[in-house]
């Protein structure tokens, strides 16, 4: 149930609130013929299984059960329902979410603030198994055995055993094998390690695999800021010096004040606008992401935006600030941004699978996030791991990426760089050093110069606590065994 029940890439910031499960399962009763065997479990949920009406700009809707909890999923994301009782549910947001009835008893359709959804249909696309990270077909979950990636032809991802690499296979195949049972980290979709050079390790949970694509959230914009780089690089915009708003024709601006007029592209690219805009206040402020989306134009409601501080001081999260970069970049190269990539970035990477809906308004239900598959996006850190090299190709400045990793801001507890995050990780005590690309779900990407690696996760816990798993799988699993191998 979007965007009540969690609003898209928009939703990006991980501090939205969690659904809490409930329900019961109920047992069928004894087959008679056999007293010692049983049917399988009748779940009450799945009298609402099925695809549903929904809002028009995100299509349907699909409900299914996992376990005690009924799903809605909207563009493979899935957003948990709490069963209060028969017929009614509680979402992520804290509504209620009543089921009606045909006069044959059957599950009709339901209803949300006011609106009545109808059932379609008792099936889904989306396949049962694929609410889980593996299954025997006895229901059972699976032992993990390692088996090095495949080599993709043509893909530009060598790869290579664990051993070959110095690396144990002991802690990841114990990382791999905790996915699959679910208990500790559920809903983790991918993991992939590059180390010295080689793709080592490739594991798909969920029903994903490496052609599918993965919505990467605010991951997205880390992408945007390589893109102003390759700006730069053309000459198409001078320097992050420039100043932001002769890249603009808007007649003029409201909360009219004249020190929007020294805003230079670095103030984007680090946060530090000084608008009154942050993602992460429960919506209080009047830039807040969930006010932008419903705008006609968001850049527009973004530079109208009243002014809180001077540029360049202060840090704040605002996904408005990335909608403005993007659009200057169009406006600066003549392209839409989706095809300046294409050619500056996706092309020399060899990224050839992937959808990236620009919209910057009202009417775009992806919220101008990238969907890109795990091992592409694989591809963009191990560029930056390379100092922006790629096959030999000066794909982006290297100055520009030792700047992009720079910290500049202070967003929460984090150090903040260009569209980049800084992750520390503490690690039988050392400190680790981690650049990171980072969106809602747990879609993240971590570049690890000091250990010549890039690690990938990407997930589905959306708009939950459990958005982070990766961030315990790292410093556990991960790093130990990357740490050991530098020795």
């Amino acid at each position: 149930m979007k965007p009540t029940l969690a609003k898209l890439l928009h939703r990006l910031k991980p501090l939205l609130r969690n659904a809490w499960f409930g329900g019961v399962l109920l047992l069928a009763p004894a087959a008679a013929a056999q007293p010692t065997a049983r049917r399988a479990p009748a779940n009450p949920l799945n009298d609402y299984l099925g695809t549903y009406e929904y809002q028009r700009q995100y299509g349907t809707l699909q409900l299914l059960p996992r376990d005690s909890v009924l799903l809605a999923v909207i563009d493979e994301a899935e957003y948990p329902l709490r069963r209060l009782r028969r017929d009614l549910f509680l979402n992520g947001q804290g509504d209620t979410i009543p089921f009606r009835r045909d006069a044959a008893g059957a599950v009709a359709g339901f209803v949300e603030r006011g609106t009545f959804y109808k059932r379609l249909s008792g099936t889904t696309a989306k396949a049962p198994a694929s609410m889980y990270a593996r299954r025997l077909p006895n229901g059972r979950r699976p032992r993990y055995t390692y088996q090095p990636p495949a080599a993709v032809a043509a893909d530009g991802l060598p790869t290579a055993s664990l051993v070959s690499v110095g690396l144990s296979p002991v802690p990841l195949r114990d990382m791999v094998q905790a996915l699959i049972d679910e208990r500790q980290y559920p809903g983790v979709h991918s993991v992939l390690i590059w180390h010295r050079g080689k793709l080592v390790l490739e594991e798909y949970f969920y029903g994903y695999d490496r052609q599918k694509l993965q919505q990467l959230r605010s991951a997205s914009k880390s992408f945007v800021s390589a893109l102003v780089g390759a700006a730069v690089q053309r000459g198409a915009i001078k320097s992050e010096q420039d100043r932001v708003l002769p890249y603009f024709k808007y007649p003029g601006y409201a909360h009219p004040d004249a020190r929007k007029q020294d805003w230079t592209v670095l103030d984007f690219l680090t946060m530090r606008t000084g608008l009154d805009c942050n993602d992460n206040d429960g919506g209080k402020s009047a830039g807040n992401e969930e006010k932008m989306y419903p705008q006609p134009d968001w850049v527009k409601f973004v530079l109208d935006l009243p002014l809180t501080s001077d540029a360049g001081k202060q840090g704040s999260y605002c996904s408005g600030a990335v909608a403005v970069l993007g659009k200057a970049v169009e406006n600066a190269t003549g392209q839409p941004l989706p095809q300046f990539a294409e050619a500056s970035l996706f092309k020399p990477l060899g990224i050839k699978h992937y959808q990236w809906n620009y919209r910057l308004d009202n009417t775009n239900p992806t919220v101008a996030q990238l969907y890109l598959a795990p091992r592409d996006f694989l591809k963009f850190g191990v560029l930056y791991l390379q100092k922006g090299q790629w096959q030999g190709q000066q794909v982006l400045p290297a100055a520009w990426v030792a700047k992009s990793f720079g910290k500049y801001s202070q967003l929460g507890s984090k150090p903040y760089g260009y569209l980049w995050w800084h992750q520390q990780f503490q690690v039988n005590g050392q400190t680790v050093e981690a650049h990171m690309a980072s969106g809602n779900g747990g879609q993240k990407l971590y570049v690890l110069p000091a250990l010549d690696a890039v690690v990938v996760f990407t997930g589905g816990n959306y708009n939950s606590e459990r958005d982070t798993p990766p961030n315990e799988l790292m410093p556990k699993y991960v790093l130990p065994a990357l740490l050991a191998a530098k020795k």
